[in-house]
């Protein structure tokens, strides 16, 4: 998630009171049908996530700026974007196919490495799916299905508002969103059709599905109440796995079977076995770790909503504060050389020197 939820998240008398001027307002246009505006400050705006398209990096964030850069994050050019929402997470498959998810239900794709993008969803399309879907389940005598049926009505009934918070695909075809109270999506064709997936999560609490990532052919969900829901390889559900913490987790990271799993104050578990079992590591920190990055090399990689950069030279190591030039509220990073990553954040994007681990 990148705190992306928590950080935009709207009180609902604010929210209200924009309804009269909207209605008055006969030049209002719907975000989901404007698009983003173009500004040359686009790479200094808040930014929410960044993900590699081969050589390339793209970043996407605040009111559907998406901005790709060829040099390492050391210049940064504005795509175009169909959208005008806030923009929470972005993921590629492949150097060409990417997605990008956010607020209002949307999901944009690219085909050419982030130049250009266009809509496969939003809320308006999802919440209807979703609804036919489990009715048609129901009708057809799954009287569990009523449970989910209940769940997108309670979720839609205000409009196409729910997020999706993260996004990850196997390959250019097959590939998942994620969202708040248990919505989750599944697509074989490339985003073309999408298939609710909410009855296979074994989530009763319909707890949010804050981030996602894979690890060969198994997924990793990072949700609330320390839990972690696990889809191994071969099984079509994915399955609660309590870490023995009571608070939320914004994202995971996984790599040949190890799992790091971190959210509010610092807190950060470990998985040597696929998830099945935690650890809890000491950060070091007490703000929220909003992003990260597990090297090739075993080194890790942490960011933090109170602009620290955390290293550890493995998960058995102590972790160490990194220094960083402009220290600002982080929410993602990506490594770009064996000594540098570019960090993504409220203050836009920043590429930084990493210092030597002991």
């Amino acid at each position: 998630m990148k705190l992306a939820f928590l950080f935009r998240s709207v009180p609902l008398a604010a929210l209200l009171a924009t309804v009269p001027f909207m209605a008055a307002n006969a030049d209002y246009k719907d975000p989901l049908d404007s698009p983003a505006t173009l500004s040359p400050m686009a790479a200094s705006t808040q930014l929410l996530d960044i993900a590699t398209a081969g050589q390339r990096l793209v970043a996407v964030g605040w009111r559907g700026h998406i901005l790709y850069s060829d040099d390492q994050g050391l210049s940064w050019t504005q795509a175009n974007s169909p959208v005008d929402v806030d923009l929470t997470a972005v993921s590629f498959s492949s150097p060409q196919n990417g997605w990008a998810v956010g607020h209002s239900g949307v999901v944009l794709h690219t085909a050419d490495g982030g130049e250009t993008w266009s809509k496969q969803l939003d809320g308006r399309t999802a919440g209807p799916l979703m609804l036919d879907y489990y009715e048609k389940k129901l009708k057809d005598g799954d009287e569990q299905a009523q449970k989910y049926v209940d769940d997108v009505m309670l979720n839609t009934e205000g409009g196409p508002e729910q997020p999706w918070l993260d996004v990850a695909f196997v390959d250019d075809l097959h590939g998942y969103v994620v969202g708040t109270f248990n919505q989750i999506l599944y697509t074989a064709d490339g985003g073309k059709t999408w298939v609710p997936q909410m009855d296979k999560v074994d989530n009763p609490e319909s707890l949010h599905l804050n981030a996602i990532t894979r690890d060969g052919d198994a997924f990793y969900i990072a949700s609330e109440r320390g839990t972690v829901f696990v889809k191994s390889q071969g099984d079509d559900h994915f399955k609660p796995s309590s870490s023995g913490y009571n608070g939320s987790f914004f994202g995971v990271l996984a790599k040949n079977g190890l799992v790091l799993a971190y959210g509010l104050k610092g807190t950060l578990y470990r998985s040597k076995d696929h998830g099945s079992t935690w650890t809890a590591i000491d950060a070091g920190v007490d703000t929220a770790l909003t992003g990260g990055a597990m090297l090739d090399n075993g080194r890790i990689l942490l960011v933090s909503q109170g602009g620290q950069l955390l290293s550890a030279r493995n998960t058995n190591a102590a972790i160490q504060a990194l220094s960083v030039e402009r220290p600002t509220m982080f929410t993602a990073l990506v490594p770009v050389e064996s000594d540098k990553v570019v960090i993504v954040g409220m203050a836009g994007a920043q590429q930084e020197t990493l210092s030597p681990t002991p």
